[in-house]
């Protein structure tokens, strides 16, 4: 989230909009910045800093106490909305947390993903938030600070290299203040320094822990995992969007099948069974229809989604006009009791 506790305050506050707002108590007594507003972090003020040596850098500000149970209402509503959008999060405090999408979306439609989280996030808060997408924790960590506040911005795989390339070694997770001053007296300024840095060289420097790690993080890879509650995804889809408006209802059959495969062998990996699904398509205007149906019971039998999918499609859509985009979706999922040999259906 964005300057999260002071967030907060401007969104209770209309009239604090736009002033450097400071919260974390009087700054007459001791005590740290908790979080600053944007307009107070221009003056150099930022979180953990003294409060009396903030006030001496923005006299103006406005301090304020703080309220916790309140910035606690706000964090619950967010991570609720996280935790209906994504089966896989990881909560990592009141204001921050990792999901993970690797089997449930495509890295193609994840941007859109990650558009409307931020727009439920501030239909339901009012609040501003800033995400990263990539291939790892380290890389999306990084990429939800890149572009703050109000940031959205992904790494796709294979780029994480190119992206780390022109960052100060700063930027890089578990370079503090003393490992920073180290690197820079040994002659690494960016990370690409680090990065044409051999494995040994980084532990003759390091140590092998620390070493260990820089040679790893540079190259933006991190073996951790986002440890999440694992829960049933609300919906299992694949869409395509196309270069060129497609008519042909053999090709779009075919299209409609691939996907089909493609999210049932993700319903196969999960072990889940679906008692709906839904088609949706767009036309060259944009107008954008769907259709859902429901079985009567749950299940897991690929012949009878597929007869029951190019039934609906058929009665759908007739070829004209021609599609700019074609989708499939497995809805209404549960992870209850399942049969093994039914998976042998495909």
């Amino acid at each position: 989230m964005d300057a999260f506790f002071a967030s907060i305050e401007i969104a209770e506050n209309p009239h604090l909009k736009g002033l450097p707002i400071i919260v974390g108590g009087n700054p007459d007594r001791r005590g740290v910045v908790s979080t600053c507003s944007y307009e107070a972090r221009v003056y150099g003020v930022h979180s953990a800093m003294p409060l009396h040596e903030a006030k001496k850098l923005c006299p103006k500000a406005i301090f304020i106490t703080g309220n916790y149970s309140l910035y606690k209402n706000y964090s619950e509503k967010i991570m609720k909305i996280l935790t209906k959008v994504c089966p896989i999060v990881e909560i990592v405090s009141i204001d921050e947390a990792y999901l993970d999408f690797t089997n449930f979306v495509d890295e193609e439609h994840i941007l859109e993903i990650g558009q409307e989280i931020k727009n439920q996030i501030f239909y339901k808060t009012g609040l501003t938030s800033s995400i990263g997408i990539g291939s790892c924790k380290l890389i999306s960590k990084m990429a939800s600070s890149f572009q703050k506040p109000n940031g959205l911005l992904q790494i796709k795989s294979g780029l994480e290299v190119e992206f780390l390339k022109p960052l100060d070694i700063g930027k890089l997770p578990g370079v503090g203040t003393k490992t920073e001053e180290h690197l820079r007296k040994k002659g690494f300024f960016k990370i690409s320094d680090l990065q044409e840095a051999s494995l040994e060289k980084l532990i003759d420097l390091m140590g092998v822990s620390r070493g260990y790690y820089l040679h790893k993080a540079c190259l933006g890879r991190d073996p951790r995992v986002v440890e999440g509650e694992k829960r049933s995804p609300k919906s299992i889809g694949k869409e395509e969007t196309f270069d060129k408006d497609i008519a042909d209802i053999l090709l779009l059959q075919e299209v409609l099948e691939n996907q089909l495969k493609a999210i049932f062998e993700k319903a196969k990996e999960r072990k889940l069974r679906f008692k709906g699904f839904s088609i949706k398509i767009r036309h060259p205007d944009f107008k954008t229809f769907t259709k859902s149906y429901t079985f009567k019971n749950f299940t897991q039998n690929y012949h009878e989604l597929r007869k029951a999918v190019f039934s609906l499609f058929e009665s759908f859509y007739s070829g004209s006009p021609p599609l700019r985009l074609l989708g499939v979706s497995l809805e209404n999922l549960s992870d209850g009791y399942w049969q093994p040999t039914f998976w042998d259906d495909l």
